[in-house]
C-alpha cells in the first residue's frame, strides 16, 4: 500500500471531526443568536398584538450593571400592579427582552421613565394578555439595534458555519479514496452546491418572516431603521436565484463525471482522464482543463487561527474533444514534474490535487472542479492526445496570448518613441469587484453609525469596523479604476509618468541597453478553488533600481508575450 495514501487515511478522520465540529459550532451559534437577539422577540412582539393595555402602578424599579472583561450590560428590574376584570394583579415581566446587553440606551431610558413614574406615583400602561391576566409587560417594543445585531451577527455566523459545513464534506466526498480504484469522480461543485444555495436563501428569506409586518407598521410609525430586516429578505432571493441559475447549467450539461487513467494519478508519471458531458458537443469546441497542486498548512488556534493556501504547480492545456451522438467525452493528459508531492493530509498540513474544466456550449458555461487522488509514480495514461491537438492548442493558446496583451497594453509607435500605455479603467471585473464589496460595508458602516448617534452601544463598535473595511476598500478600489501608466522608451532612454484620472503624480527614468533588463514579476495573484489568477508587471532594471513598463497584465503567458514584442520592437533580439 502506498505511504501517502495511508497518511491520508489515517489522518482524515480525527481533523475531519474537528473541522465539522467547528463549522457546527459556528452555525449552531449564529442560529441561536438570531433567535435569541431577533427571533424571539419578534415572535413575541406578534403574538402580544392582541394584549390589552391597562393602567399599572410602579411599586418599585432597578437599573442592573453587570461588567465583564472592562464592558458593562444593563438590564431593568421592576414590580408593578394593575387591576384586569375587577382583579388586582402584580408582575415583574418588564419587556419582551431578557437578559442584559448594551446595543443602545434601551434599559437606561426604560428604567430612568419607570423611576419617574414611582416617585410621581404616575401610572404606567401595562400590556396585558385576556386570557391569561396575570401574564404582562410594561414595554412591548421592538429595538432596532437589537433586530440590526441579531440579523446581523447571527446571519454571518451561521452563513460561515454552514458553508464551511457544506465546504468540508464537499471535499471530503470529492476526494473518494486516495489509493484510486477506477470509480468515476463527480464534480464538488455541481448539484449540491446549487441546492445548498437555494436552501440557505430560503432561510434567510423565512426566517425573519414574522418581523415584516411589523417592521411596515414601525417604519409608518416613523422607525425607518426596522426596514433593515428586509435587506436579509433581499440577499436570500438573489442567493436562491445563483442557485436557480446554477442548477439549470448543471442539468444541460449532466452529471459529468470524471474518470481518470491512471487511477490514481502519477506525480512523475503523467495524469490523464476523461469527462463525460451529456449532450452531443462539437468537435472544434474548446475546453481548458487544468491541473493543480495546492499545499495548504493551518496556523496558530483561537482567534490567530488561519489557513495558508500555496498553489506548488499548475497546468493548462485544452481538452480533446470526441463527439458521440448523445454524449460527448474531453479527454486530457498531463506529463507531472516528479518532485512533486501526492496527496496527503499529516496534522495541520495536506497536499491536493484538483482538475478543472471551463468551457462554453450554446451561451452556456461550464466550470467544474474535481478533487483527484495523486500518488508518486511513473505510470503514462491511455488517454494520449494526437500531436496534432497538442500543436494546434500550443498555437492558439500563443495567439491567445499576444491578443491579450496587445488588448490590455497599448503599444505604437508615436514622434517621440515607442510609447507603452497601461490605460486606466482595465481589468473591470476585479476593480468593480472590489468597489461593490467595499460599498456594501461601507453603506451599512454608514447606516449602523445613524443608528448609533440615536441609540450608541455596541452600534458604534460595529458602524467603525463595517465603515472602516468598507470605505477603505472603496478608496483603493478608485485609486485602482483611475491609475494609469504611459512609458516612452527612444534610444536606451525609458521615461515613465504615472497620472491618476489624468493628472500627473510622478515621473521617472533609466537606461535600457540589454533583454536582460526588461524583466516580468508577479504583482497580484489571487487563488479561487485551487485556480490561480495572476497579475503582472513588467520592469526595465538595473543596479539603481527599476521602472515599471507595464502594470496588470492579466496572465503570466500574455506578460511573456508583451515582453517578446518590445524586444523585438526595441531591437534587443
Amino acid at each position: 500500500m502506498n505511504e501517502a495514501a495511508s497518511d491520508t487515511r489515517k489522518g482524515s478522520k480525527g481533523p475531519g471531526c474537528l473541522l465539522n465540529g467547528f463549522a457546527a459550532v459556528f452555525l449552531l451559534a449564529g442560529l441561536a443568536a438570531m433567535y435569541f437577539i431577533a427571533l424571539k422577540p419578534l415572535f413575541h412582539y406578534w403574538q402580544t398584538d392582541s394584549w390589552e393595555r391597562v393602567p399599572a402602578q410602579v411599586l418599585d424599579s432597578r437599573l442592573n450593571r453587570s461588567t465583564s472583561d472592562g464592558s458593562t450590560t444593563y438590564s431593568v428590574s421592576a414590580r408593578y400592579q394593575y387591576q384586569y376584570q375587577g382583579r388586582t394583579y402584580t408582575s415583574e415581566s418588564v419587556s419582551l427582552y431578557g437578559g442584559s446587553d448594551n446595543f443602545d440606551d434601551f434599559w437606561q431610558r426604560l428604567a430612568r421613565r419607570l423611576e419617574q413614574a414611582r416617585l410621581a406615583q404616575q401610572p404606567v400602561l401595562a400590556w396585558v394578555n385576556p386570557d391569561q391576566p396575570e401574564k404582562a409587560y410594561l414595554e412591548r417594543g421592538l429595538r432596532s439595534g437589537s433586530l440590526v445585531f441579531g440579523f446581523a451577527f447571527g446571519g454571518v455566523f451561521a452563513l460561515v458555519g454552514g458553508g464551511l459545513l457544506f465546504f468540508f464534506n464537499r471535499r471530503a466526498k470529492a476526494s473518494g479514496n486516495p489509493e484510486g480504484g477506477g470509480e468515476p469522480i463527480y464534480s464538488s461543485n455541481q448539484k449540491s452546491g446549487h441546492g445548498f444555495l437555494i436552501v440557505f436563501g430560503l432561510i434567510f428569506v423565512l426566517l425573519p418572516a414574522p418581523g415584516y409586518q411589523s417592521a411596515i407598521e414601525g417604519a409608518a410609525r416613523g422607525d425607518y431603521a426596522m426596514l433593515f430586516i428586509f435587506l436579509f429578505p433581499l440577499v436570500g432571493l438573489l442567493v436562491m436565484a445563483g442557485g436557480l441559475v446554477g442548477r439549470r447549467r448543471y442539468k444541460f450539461f449532466g452529471p459529468t463525471p470524471l474518470t481518470l487513467d491512471p487511477d490514481p494519478g502519477q506525480a512523475g508519471g503523467q495524469v490523464g482522464g476523461e469527462v463525460l458531458i451529456s449532450r452531443a458537443v462539437p468537435h472544434s469546441a474548446r475546453f481548458t482543463v487544468s491541473l493543480s497542486c495546492v499545499h495548504q498548512e493551518t496556523r496558530g488556534s483561537g482567534d490567530d487561527r488561519r489557513t495558508d493556501t500555496t498553489v506548488l504547480w499548475q497546468s493548462d492545456q485544452g481538452g480533446y474533444v470526441e463527439s458521440g451522438m448523445r454524449d460527448s467525452r474531453v479527454q486530457f493528459c498531463f506529463d507531472v514534474p516528479g518532485d512533486l508531492p501526492p496527496t496527503y493530509q499529516r496534522g495541520r498540513q495536506s497536499v491536493y490535487w484538483q482538475v478543472s474544466m471551463k468551457g462554453e456550449l450554446d451561451g452556456r458555461e461550464l466550470h467544474r472542479d474535481w478533487s483527484i487522488p495523486v500518488i508518486q509514480g511513473d505510470v503514462g495514461s491511455r488517454f494520449t492526445l494526437p500531436e496534432s491537438h497538442v500543436e494546434e492548442d500550443r498555437r492558439q493558446r500563443e495567439e491567445a496570448a499576444l491578443a491579450s496583451a496587445r488588448e490590455q497594453i497599448v503599444v505604437k509607435r508615436t514622434g517621440q518613441g515607442l510609447t507603452v500605455t497601461s490605460r486606466a479603467g482595465r481589468n473591470l471585473g476585479l476593480k468593480l469587484g472590489l468597489l461593490l464589496f467595499g460599498g456594501i460595508f461601507a453603506a451599512v458602516g454608514t447606516f449602523l453609525l445613524v443608528l448609533a448617534l440615536d441609540e450608541g452601544g455596541m452600534l458604534y463598535l460595529m458602524a467603525g469596523a463595517f465603515g472602516g473595511v468598507g470605505y477603505g476598500l472603496v478608496a483603493l478600489a478608485l485609486y485602482m479604476l483611475g491609475r494609469s501608466l504611459q512609458v516612452v522608451i527612444r534610444g536606451d532612454e525609458v521615461r515613465s509618468r504615472r497620472r491618476w484620472l489624468g493628472i500627473p503624480l510622478r515621473q521617472r527614468s533609466m537606461r535600457l541597453r540589454n533583454a536582460d533588463q526588461l524583466v516580468l514579476d508577479s504583482a497580484v495573484r489571487s487563488t479561487t478553488n485551487g485556480r490561480v489568477q495572476e497579475y503582472m508587471n513588467l520592469y526595465a532594471q538595473d543596479e539603481s533600481g527599476r521602472v515599471r513598463v507595464a502594470e496588470g497584465i492579466a496572465g503570466q503567458q500574455a506578460g511573456e508575450q508583451l515582453r517578446e514584442e518590445l524586444l523585438r520592437e526595441l531591437h534587443l533580439v
